[in-house]
């Protein structure tokens, strides 16, 4: 009967990029769809976008899909393109506009400015040609501190009735970003003295630092050692990777540095996002890529980041991206190799600065919902500020590895171990989300079946919910038994599948 069942499957993947499984509509026990949120029905939530844009109708589908949070900029070159004049005519526009879609910004002060420092690239020829020239952070001269500091007062003056996150700087750990090689205590000083000029302005200031491309702990020591632990409330990161759940060990080493200076910091993912197209701007991954590759990471992030890496935040990068399609980078120190094998920079991951960025979640240019926009509104629309998070002690066994060959008793070794992460309300009802941490398919042919019996944990009425096509199922296959709950031959795939109860969620 199963062969039967995947023949039928396979023929229906061809005509279109919905992830099918053995458990659809005609299945017993079906319930229906899911029902979206808008963010104004949402009063708060671990989850945000950074839309890059200004478009009204774009920060509506922003709204469309439920997110809480947005990061925005207020760059120094943009904003002070003439020395000593400042131009907020795009800022106004964009910290005016987020707050009627029911979304709160966090905003990011930052970029060296030419008019104060001077252009620097990398040694690398070959890195200098895909990066270009940025100018140097303003700790290179006591002028450009100066002018730093004075255009962080006029900003944060300007809208402290408004915005009350700053975060200090992108990517200082980022050669590219900083402007030179980056230094920690360097940007430590820089922090400092912001962070400082911010709280003398608005003493109830949110100030956010880090901003760290990857999880940085060596580079974390070094700021944090400089005199900003009781300064900061928040540490950022932007951990770009194939396989989200890689970022969970160094978030370990991170935590232990954070406890070590002021166990009171808060962690929040600031920025990161994974392309459904092999062109892409930017990070680009590893093969393969797709649709539902990017539905499945973007979902194995969110629970990642909040429940692993301990942030109370995860901003999904990014909605939308409005480059010119086609626009390659120019490559003069190709090799022969290169011409076969295709341009291996940084290992295939920043091949280029030009082009679309494929991470957003509206297509180019016809700006319609890719799969995880809609992937990434079902989130929205189950968890929201009413969970928290709580471990959960479980047991795992595999019934069925289906296409998921390694995943048996016998298997201990990352990414072979399914993974559990727990919620529950402040009334005690729980949620559970459990996924396979394999790089993501495109299409799962065959889920693994298993039981998942978890401790201190009941259940009234459970239903799976499957945040791809936001498809809800009725869980007859249970039990609480000695303070636990078992559930019987459920399916396993590479992306999250949801455990709820029936009464917390909304169904079409």
């Amino acid at each position: 009967m199963r062969k039967c069942k995947l023949f039928i499957f396979c023929a229906l993947i061809a005509t279109g990029c919905t992830v099918k499984h053995q458990n659809e509509d005609g299945k017993q026990g079906y319930l229906g769809t899911l029902k979206s949120k808008n963010s104004s029905e949402i009063s708060g939530s671990y989850w945000g976008i950074q839309a890059s844009t200004l478009e009204d109708t774009l920060l509506d589908k922003a709204a469309e899909i439920g997110v809480k949070w947005t990061r925005l900029g207020a760059s120094w070159p943009f904003i002070e393109k003439e020395k000593g004049k400042y131009d907020w005519s795009g800022t106004d526009i964009a910290f005016n506009k987020i707050y009627d879609k029911g979304i709160t910004p966090f905003v990011t002060l930052g970029s060296g400015n030419r008019l104060y420092t001077e252009l620097t690239t990398y040694d690398d020829p070959r890195l200098a040609e895909i990066y270009g020239y940025r100018p140097a952070p303003p700790t290179q001269n006591p002028e450009a501190l100066e002018a730093w500091l004075k255009y962080v007062r006029a900003t944060v003056e300007r809208y402290k009735d408004r915005i009350k996150y700053w975060e200090v700087w992108n990517e200082p750990n980022h050669r590219n970003y900083w402007g030179t090689i980056p230094d920690g205590k360097d940007y430590g000083k820089l922090l400092k003295v912001t962070a400082l000029l911010i709280r003398e302005i608005d003493p109830e200031a949110i100030i956010i630092g880090g901003s760290m491309a990857g999880i940085n702990p060596g580079f974390t020591e070094d700021f944090l050692s400089v005199g900003t632990a009781d300064l900061i409330d928040i540490i950022s990161y932007h951990n770009y990777g194939a396989i989200p759940e890689g970022r969970i060990y160094p978030a370990v080493e991170l935590w232990e540095v954070i406890d070590r200076y002021n166990p009171d910091i808060q962690l929040w993912q600031g920025e990161c996002g994974y392309p459904s197209h092999s062109s892409t701007r930017d990070y680009r991954g590893i093969s393969p890529w797709g649709l539902n590759i990017q539905s499945k990471w973007l979902l194995r992030q969110a629970f990642t980041d909040v429940y692993f890496c301990k942030a109370t935040l995860s901003i999904y990068f990014k909605l939308v991206h409005l480059g010119g399609r086609g626009e390659r980078q120019e490559r003069s120190m190709l090799s022969p190799i290169d011409s076969i094998l295709g341009f291996p920079e940084r290992g295939g991951s920043r091949v280029r600065t030009k082009g679309v960025n494929e991470k957003c979640l509206l297509s180019n240019p016809d700006l319609v919902p890719k799969p995880a926009y809609f992937t990434y509104q079902n989130l929205c629309a189950v968890i929201d500020e009413r969970y928290r998070i709580k471990n959960v002690d479980h047991t795992i066994q595999v019934l069925d590895q289906g296409m998921f060959y390694g995943i048996g008793p016998e298997d201990d070794a990352f990414p072979s171990v399914p993974l559990v992460a727990g919620f529950v309300t402040a009334e005690d009802d729980h949620l559970l989300a459990y996924w396979l941490p394999w790089h993501p398919q495109e299409y799962t042919l065959e889920t693994a079946t298993i039981n998942l019996e978890i401790n201190d944990c009941q259940f009234e009425k459970p239903v799976r919910i499957d945040l791809l096509s936001g498809k809800v199922y009725q869980i007859d296959n249970f039990e609480n038994k000695n303070g636990k709950a078992v559930f019987y031959n459920l399916p396993l795939s590479d992306y999250p599948f949801i455990i709820a109860e029936q009464d917390e969620i909304d169904l079409n």
